[in-house]
């Protein structure tokens, strides 16, 4: 029986906006930074692995990515990745959380930084978060998805995952948790799927 719903964060509740954040170079980079990935060294793809558990390693993978792709990274360019005023909820997120009540609702993160003041700033209650940076895991390690269930208080059989991401969030079945995979595009551009994907569980 599902007693708790975790939610992902990127590209499930919150995503970036259509307008221009940042320059389409690097934002290309982003999207499809494989190839920049395979000519790092050992060194730089352990912190590359790593980016999501400390601010100094997020800063360095990100400086590593976008020299690779003889991209400059600025203090600005960088803080433009981690500013809450260039993440905004998805046009069906409120009806989601809202949807999952009684049941509990938690957010797990691969971030590393403190994603809170954006539920807060949208009057979205959560009951617990789980982000990499404080729990020292980052998906689809099984770690992550057991905290997530700890701080929630609920055993992962009575837990549903729903993210984007196959891997990171696909994982979640490994872990012992129910998983539904969602499509996802910046604001403004996907259709509303997490009522959907509720549903497909006898949620909402």
């Amino acid at each position: 029986m599902i007693k708790a719903v975790v939610f992902d964060f990127a590209g499930t509740l919150f995503g970036r906006p259509t307008h221009r954040w940042l320059s389409p170079e690097h934002l290309a980079v982003l999207r499809a930074p494989a190839p920049y990935i395979a000519r790092m060294n050992a060194a730089e793809r352990a912190v590359w692995a790593a980016r999501d558990l400390t601010a100094l390693a997020n800063r360095s993978a990100h400086w590593t990515l976008f020299r690779l792709a003889g991209l400059p990274m600025t203090d600005d360019i960088f803080r433009r990745l981690h500013d809450p005023a260039f993440w905004l909820p998805y046009s069906d997120t409120a009806a989601a959380l809202s949807a999952v009540r009684p049941l509990k609702v938690g957010v797990l993160s691969n971030v590393s930084w403190n994603i809170r003041s954006l539920f807060a700033r949208e009057s979205l209650p959560v009951d617990a978060f789980a982000l990499s940076y404080e729990i020292g895991f980052a998906k689809p390690s099984p770690h992550a998805f057991e905290a997530a269930c700890a701080r929630l208080d609920v055993e992962p059989s009575e837990c549903l995952h729903v993210g984007d991401d196959p891997v990171s969030d696909g994982a979640a079945v490994q872990a012992g948790l129910a998983f539904a995979r969602i499509s996802t595009a910046p604001v403004g551009r996907r259709e509303p799927v997490l009522l959907e994907a509720l549903a497909s569980h006898g949620i909402g």
